[in-house]
Parts: structure tokens; sequence; C-alpha cells
């Protein structure tokens, strides 16, 4: 089956046939691929500038972000069967499990053992057929096909800012969202559906259309960073804006950070605890994080959802894993019909 692979070995990125995957576990789902999505983390990982364990394989099937449908099922499988649409997990745990392994939460794995299919340790989904154990996957509801795509980095948010509004010691719902990509989107979208009052602050045009398509849904938009907010969620990747961003959180605020790397600058604790004020840090999801994302999914607005996606042909990976994302942030490879 047609795959796109990553040749660790020889640094490269390639299409290579690879055999189909079958079902080896009573518990385990074997599925059609119909569509990958493409995100910063690709593009990392093809550019070779992230850091790779010693352990790792020599080569990898790249693509986390995933939409399938269930073709076979394994005899202890009775919550799914043939024709679901499923959307799988992405980490998998420790051997042998920690206690957060142990109990299910491998995005808080404790031993940074753990493998993540499409990233490291593991094959991903930039292909035609997967197999998953049914514990790893989430079935979506047909209506939703046309955006379920975007469920990965929609179950991050929800992670996120389920930990920060689970925390906060206010009732005060001003936001600032840093970043209009996918994540950075998907995140004022969930907070306006959550009540609060949301601004996105990114470098694009006022006239950009991913500008208009939050502005329809009542999110501000600016360029110029300002004002004082209770909730800051760092979408942008960018570590001197999150820094300079923590000088706006208003008292007993709260900081989600996503996407930024390391910098240099200067923190000021004593405002930290004066102002009774929180940084938190938050990466992959869990099983609670994906329902969730399924319960918003009634609610956003399908239309701005549909609206962030580009959809690419199979072979037209060399440009969506090198280019970035132009008016549409997420880019999605329809692999199967």
């Amino acid at each position: 089956m047609r795959s796109v692979v990553l040749d660790i070995e020889h640094r490269r990125l390639e299409s290579r046939d690879v055999a189909e995957p079958a079902i080896a576990d009573p518990g385990e789902v074997l599925f059609r691929v119909h569509e990958v999505g493409v995100c910063g983390t690709d593009r990392e990982l093809v550019a070779f500038r992230m850091r790779r364990p010693p352990n790792d394989v020599p080569f990898l099937i790249i693509g986390h972000e995933a939409l399938g449908q269930v073709v076979e099922v394994g005899p202890g499988v009775d919550s799914l069967r043939r024709g679901d649409w499923v959307v799988p997990m992405i980490r998998r745990a420790c051997v042998p499990p920690c206690r957060s392994c142990q109990r299910g939460r491998t995005d808080l794995c404790l031993t940074y053992r753990y493998t993540e299919r499409g990233i490291f340790g593991a094959d991903g989904y930039f292909t035609e057929f997967a197999v998953d154990s049914v514990r790893d996957l989430v079935r979506i509801p047909e209506r939703f096909v046309p955006f379920a795509v975007l469920m990965e980095p929609l179950s991050v948010v929800e992670k996120a800012l389920g930990r920060a509004i689970a925390i906060r010691q206010t009732d005060e719902n001003s936001a600032l969202v840093l970043g209009l990509g996918p994540v950075g989107m998907l995140s004022a979208l969930v907070l306006a559906q959550r009540g609060y009052q949301v601004q996105v602050y990114s470098l694009e045009p006022e006239d950009h259309p991913r500008v208009a398509s939050l502005r329809a849904q009542g999110i501000g938009y600016t360029r110029s960073l300002g004002g004082t907010w209770d909730l800051i969620v760092e979408a942008a990747g960018a570590a001197d804006l999150a820094l300079a961003s923590l000088k706006l959180l208003a008292p007993a605020g709260i900081f989600v950070a996503l996407g930024a790397r390391k910098t240099e600058g200067p923190i000021s604790f004593i405002d930290l605890i004066v102002g009774n004020q929180t940084i938190i840090g938050s990466v992959n999801s869990n099983r609670e994080s994906f329902e969730a994302a399924v319960r918003d999914l009634e609610n956003l607005p399908g239309e701005a959802l549909s609206a962030m996606i580009r959809r690419f042909a199979f072979d037209d990976y060399p440009r969506t894993l090198t280019d970035h994302a132009g008016i549409e942030p997420k880019f999605v490879h329809v692999i199967g019909s």
C-alpha cells in the first residue's frame, strides 16, 4: 500500500509501498485511512529539526492527524463495526508502563519513553490502511466527517483549556489567543463557545480570510499586543511573544503555553505570587479530551471549521510538508474515497 515514509537513516522523505497491516489481536481494528492532516510537527520532522530518541526506528510512516473508516474488527471488539468513522489517538504507553500510562493517561507519561504514531517510535497514518487497538480509537458521527480531521488538534485544545478553566479562581472571562494557525483558531472558537470574550493576536493583515472567519463568529482580532487578559493561550510557537504577553496577564489570570520553545528573558515571580497568577504547559491529549472535542463539534460553527481546511491529493505531500499554510491553516491529504 502507498505510504509516505521518512527515511531517518538516509534523511529523506519518499513515497514507498509497504505491506498492508492485519488484525493480530482480538481487540484490534483495521481501518482505511480517509484523510490525514499536516501540521508544524510534521514539517519539523521532515526538516530533521526535531530531536529523536536514540532507540528510534530507522524509517517512519508519518502523519498523526487522521480520519478513517472501519474495515474489520477483531472478535473482542463490540463498540465499533464496519463502516464506522474513527479518529485515532496518538500517544502509546511507555514499556513497562508508568503509573500515568497504567491508568490510561499516556499524555501524562512520567518516563518520556512513550511512542507517538507518526512522530517517533511507531508508524503513522499517511498510508492507506492502519490497525489500532480499539482503546486508541474514537468513534465520530458521520455528520462530522467534513471536518473531523481537525479532531486531533481540537483534542489538544480541549485538554489545555479544560485544565485552565478548571483552576481559574474568578469569573472574569476575557481571553487573548496568540496565533492564527489551526490551534489558535480552534482555541478561539472553543473559548467563544464557553462564553469568553475572545481576541486573537497575530500578524496577518486585517482583511485576511482567516480573520474574517473569526470575526463572523464574534471573535476580535488585533495586530497590537496590549490590554489585560484573564486567560492567555499561546498557540503561535513564538517564545519571545509568549514572554512579552505574560506582562498582560490579569490578577488571578492563567497563561497556557502550547507551542513556544526556549527563550531567555526576565519573569517577575513576585508578580505571579502577588497576582495569584498561574502558568501551565500542556501537550498531547487523552480520551476524555477527544470525547470533549466530539461534544464541541455539535456546537462549533461547521462553516468556520470547514473553511480552515484545504484538501490535496496523496502525491502532493512534497508541497504541503515544506510549504507553510496559505489562506487555509490546515492542509489535508485525501487518501481514499
